[in-house]
């Protein structure tokens, strides 16, 4: 449970006033130069939460924490390719570089820390996918496709090696659009550079489940700010998983929603408000929760 504890602190926090300023044209153009500062932004974070969580903690932590020596050196390894990724995109983006933000992580041991960094590599690698097709250079594709396999070996080592869980879910990673990945990693900043451009997303309305855990068959009651045109729609909690979606009809009581979770999901799962059956990530109406749900080792 210390992986699905760790990913309930990416549910449901509001954005700070200072967090980084969005972009609210919903037609406003998308360039590669917006879509590389929107990765990093990302690498900023990550590499701050590396830096910053292995300044706290001590080789001596780890230890008593349970783990074996090579996981922190391991971690430092992880952090030093983030500095490696903030390094490259600043080159690439030249004087238009955005900069980093304060920040701040909900993590109080090495065991926090390990599941955190579970959770920011995952999502790293949905960012770099769901990204991928507003790029327009080739070559700022292959390098961002290579950024994106580093991230996934590392979510995948941080799951397998150090959370003793499953270094992957299915046949497909999970592709995360700008806007739900934005509504996840900028719960934990707290404030950045005024002078820093735009990034490319629309703000979502927080979500959160309660439990913040939940399992299959699981009702559960959902809180989120329903935007006045679709108040009276049925709308739905859309599961995205690899390249597939499922979808719980959410119903209405009052003022209380709640979903009952389905059958058949495994691994990491963001989950978000839908007003349709047949939506996309680049349809959700809210922000996204993480969920997990335990991939068995043995074979099927």
């Amino acid at each position: 449970m210390l992986q699905s504890s760790i990913l309930a602190a990416l549910v449901g926090c509001a954005f700070v006033l200072a967090a980084p300023t969005v972009n609210t044209d919903p037609n406003a153009t998308v360039d590669d130069t917006a879509v590389l500062n929107f990765a990093l932004t990302l690498e900023h974070l990550e590499n701050a939460f590396y830096t910053q969580g292995l300044s706290k903690f001590t080789a001596q932590d780890f230890t008593n924490a349970g783990f074996q020596p090579w996981v922190r050196e391991r971690f430092q390894q992880i952090g030093d390719h983030e500095a490696t990724h903030v390094k490259f995109l600043q080159t690439a983006l030249a004087g238009s570089a955005t900069q980093p933000c304060e920040y701040n992580f909900p993590y109080s041991d090495p065991k926090g820390f390990a599941a955190l960094a579970m959770a920011l590599e995952t999502v790293g690698g949905s960012a770099y996918m769901g990204a991928a097709g507003l790029l327009s250079n080739k070559n700022t594709l292959t390098a961002a496709a290579s950024i994106l396999a580093t991230e996934s070996r590392h979510a995948g080592w941080v799951s397998s090696a150090v959370l003793k869980g499953s270094a992957w879910n299915g046949a497909f990673e999970t592709p995360i659009g700008p806007n739900g990945i934005f509504s996840l990693a900028g719960n934990f900043i707290k404030s950045c550079p005024e002078s820093n451009p735009a990034l490319p997303v629309q703000p979502l309305p927080a979500l959160t489940l309660n439990p913040a855990a939940p399992s299959p068959n699981q009702q559960t009651t959902i809180t989120f700010d329903v935007p006045s045109a679709d108040s009276d729609k049925q709308l739905f909690l859309a599961y995205f998983t690899g390249l597939d979606i499922k979808y719980s009809d959410v119903q209405k009581s009052g003022n209380t929603y709640t979903t009952t979770i389905p059958e058949g999901l495994e691994g990491a799962v963001y989950a978000g408000i839908v007003g349709s059956n047949n939506a996309t990530n680049a349809d959700i109406l809210s922000g996204l929760v993480i969920l997990e749900f335990p991939l068995p080792s043995s074979a099927k």
